[in-house]
């Protein structure tokens, strides 16, 4: 009887051990790296026949982006969509984890894991799109050298947009933030160096450029700078976007085998996809690119 009791507990150890490697593991390889799916992690293991697809978005170009570069292909597969659009950040997201909308494509990754941490949300990434960056807007100053002690600046309030803002600030050398924390989850006691003494306050993202005059700079999302026709050429600095940052199309977990998930993706990889954003004329020629569509492009030409 002891030595099956002896034999029973090193089994429960030995697979404790093997748990705990593969967190490990699991936790190194995940480390500063952004890895998306590629579209054979999405084979379908039966076809699920979703065709009226209603799709999430909120004010900004990716709702353009949609209806002008996948959207009349999804038509030519036989699908047809609904726009939901929503005022903020959160409620797409709750829309979407309540099967009120098939996808939603507004959010970067970086705030896509955080608001599914804090909501215990099962939604999952599919596929990064060219995206534009935060940027510094005035209407008071025509450049950061104009900038004086006491300036305001507004930022967005969300968690990973406030920590974004952040490091646009840092980036612009107008502060510094301490250089032991993780940045991309950086709050206003984490700064350290304020040579202009900035007075910074927090504002839903929304509201940032309806508010834009009552401060002197504003640091705004480029989803809400484009829908409000500010001229992105203006801007007195633009962000440089890490991988965390390029706007994904999101879907439930659940949903993850099924075919309009894999046709999306598709139509993302396509050249006509590609020949719209990177028209050197179109309304994306100031998008950054994510790296599978760099990639793309340089194979295509080194093809010709």
């Amino acid at each position: 009887m002891q030595k099956r009791t002896l034999t029973y507990l090193k089994r429960f150890w030995l697979l404790v051990v093997a748990l705990l490697l593969f967190v490990v593991l699991a936790a190194c390889t995940g480390a500063g790296v952004l890895v998306l799916p590629v579209v054979s992690d999405y084979m379908p293991d039966e076809i699920v026949e979703i065709k009226d697809l209603r799709i999430g978005v909120v004010s900004g170009p990716y709702w353009d982006m949609f209806n002008e570069a996948i959207l009349p292909s999804l038509t030519e597969m036989g699908y047809t969509a609904t726009f939901v659009y929503y005022y903020d950040y959160a409620s797409p997201n709750f829309a979407l984890a309540q099967n009120e909308v098939d996808i939603n494509i507004f959010q970067h990754y970086a705030y896509l894991n955080t608001f599914k941490l804090e909501n215990d949300l099962a939604l999952s990434a599919i596929m990064e799109i060219p995206t534009i960056s935060m940027s510094i807007f005035s209407n008071r100053f025509s450049s950061l050298d104009e900038i004086a002690p006491g300036t305001t600046a507004s930022i967005p309030d969300d968690v990973s947009n406030l920590a974004r803002a952040l490091k646009v600030l840092e980036s612009a050398n107008l502060i510094a933030l301490c250089p032991s924390i993780d940045k991309s989850r950086a709050v206003l006691t984490d700064i350290t160096y304020n040579p202009y003494d900035l007075q910074i306050v927090p504002v839903p993202a929304h509201k940032l450029v309806e508010s834009l005059d009552e401060f002197c700079i504003s640091v705004i999302p480029g989803n809400f700078a484009v829908s409000n026709n500010l001229n992105l050429a203006q801007a007195l600095y633009r962000e440089l976007l890490s991988a965390n940052y390029f706007i994904v199309a999101v879907v439930r977990t659940e949903d993850l085998n099924k075919q309009f998930v894999r046709d999306i993706i598709d139509i993302i990889y396509s050249e006509n996809f590609r020949d719209i954003i990177t028209d050197p004329t179109g309304d994306y020629a100031l998008f950054q690119w994510p790296r599978w569509l760099h990639d793309a492009v340089s194979g295509a030409l080194r093809s010709k």
